[in-house]
């Protein structure tokens, strides 16, 4: 009986750790501001970009020049890179000139703080870099 005991609180002690040791995801709600036309789709994915695989991604069409907000559900809490756009095209990539510069209006942002228990809301604005590099010119 003692050692069905012994054998009774080792499984539950691997249960509880492997309860710890489990990764803990929470939902994150992005909000895109800066829709400036009724077209194609937004597009957001959080992760590591060297494991695309596992990023976690939504997209929605565009119904109008308000603010869309779409949730990546299962985010990992930690850190990741966030990346928006909006596919005026639709063939489901950011697509770039001849100098590697974005055409389409994105937002990109390194090692967002995704936390557990609390509120993961993030507001992002897209900009049409092209516009922006001009503006600095």
């Amino acid at each position: 009986m003692k050692i069905l005991r012994q054998f009774g609180m080792a499984a539950m002690a691997c249960i509880c750790m492997g309860m710890v040791c489990k990764s803990q995801t929470v939902d994150l709600t992005v909000v895109v501001k800066g829709v400036k036309e009724v077209k194609g789709s937004i597009m957001v994915a959080a992760g590591d970009m060297s494991k695309p695989q596992e990023m976690k991604y939504d997209m929605a069409g565009v119904a109008s020049t308000d603010d869309a907000v779409l949730v990546l559900k299962e985010v990992p809490v930690g850190r990741c890179d966030l990346f928006v756009y909006q596919d005026l095209n639709g063939n489901y990539q950011l697509d770039r000139d001849e100098e590697d510069i974005p055409v389409e209006p994105c937002y990109m942002k390194e090692k967002v703080s995704v936390k557990d228990g609390v509120d993961n809301r993030m507001e992002v604005r897209l900009v049409n870099v092209r516009e922006m590099m001009g503006a600095k010119k």
